[in-house]
């Protein structure tokens, strides 16, 4: 009786012990990591192959909040698995930095326009219509909108891309002693540039496609781009991107999430129904599901091939 006792004892030590010590417990199979990098964009592109992992293929998921630099480690160091809403060319630099351990799984949605703006009466009246035509110390007063003697450029959060390639467009095209950029959240720079559009007040910013912003204020009726000669803002597309050990043990969620594709318009009537009813996991979840609903034939193509 005390030798079965002990044996039960040891038995259960063992068991405590696969429990709590590291590498001990199997990690879960079947199991995906997503990056979200603080756009409300990017909750399109992680919904979509998200429920069809955890619905088609039996995986469990989840989700953690990166920026762009840590989500690229991230998945670099085996930390997440999935980041499948990189900007390129703007996040080049990271994609070969990490090319050693993570892959692309191809493009989820392309040809988005990003750069500088102005209002379209501004552009008409001033005749500002690319980048080297404010170079002009009396134009570049019309934007100074804190009084310090300096135009104001309404930029972007000051962890991605844009931040930094507007600051190198300034010093590029010798604008540096005239203007220079406000950065910030993306919806206070949002708002502050619709403030003035209301008001009619000059206002000179960055922005890109796609974004709900050009639906209120449409390009070549509201605003204009400012043509860029030297090409700091090439036409972006947006990449998925994985960790290579990942995808080797995962072949088939890997293809799944390859073919995976949206548009860009697809992606702004994302961010506007976000804007309408809010970002709880329920309604990204049902707006997955009604984008899915309605793309279904598409839906069934990426499932037939992955079979």
């Amino acid at each position: 009786m005390l030798k079965h006792k002990w044996i039960f004892l040891l038995l259960a030590v063992v068991l405590v012990l696969a429990l709590v010590m590291p590498g001990c417990a199997e990690k879960p199979e079947k199991h995906a990591t997503f990056c979200f990098a603080q756009w409300s964009g990017d909750w399109m592109t992680i919904y979509v192959p998200k429920i069809l992992l955890e619905e088609e293929l039996g995986y469990t998921t989840e989700i953690v909040e990166l920026s762009i630099t840590a989500a690229f480690t991230a998945i670099a160091t085996g930390e997440a698995d999935l980041w499948t809403d990189s900007w390129q060319p703007n996040q080049a630099n990271l994609a070969e930095k990490y090319a050693d351990n993570i892959e692309s799984l191809g493009l989820i949605y392309g040809n988005c326009l990003q750069g500088w703006m102005v209002p379209k009466w501004v552009s008409d009246q001033y005749g500002i219509a690319e980048v080297a035509d404010l170079d002009n110390p009396e134009i570049a007063k019309m934007f100074d909108i804190d009084d310090d003697g300096i135009g104001d450029i309404i930029g972007c959060d000051a962890a991605w891309t844009c931040c930094r390639v507007t600051d190198e467009e300034i010093a590029g095209y010798g604008l540096g002693d005239l203007y220079e950029q406000k950065y910030g959240a993306e919806a206070m720079m949002t708002a502050a540039i619709e403030g003035r559009l209301k008001k009619d007040e000059p206002v000179l910013f960055y922005f890109y496609t796609p974004h709900p912003f050009f639906v209120r204020h449409p390009v070549g009726e509201s605003v204009v781009w400012l043509d860029d000669p030297k090409d700091f803002w090439p036409i972006a597309n947006v990449y998925k991107f994985g960790n290579k050990d990942w995808i080797a043990e995962n072949p088939q969620a890997a293809e799944l999430v390859r073919r995976v594709e949206m548009t860009s318009d697809d992606i702004g009537w994302w961010v506007a129904q976000m804007e309408e009813k809010g970002d709880d996991a329920a309604v990204l979840e049902a707006l997955a599901r009604e984008w899915m609903a309605k793309h279904q034939a598409e839906v069934d193509s990426w499932l037939e091939a992955i079979k």
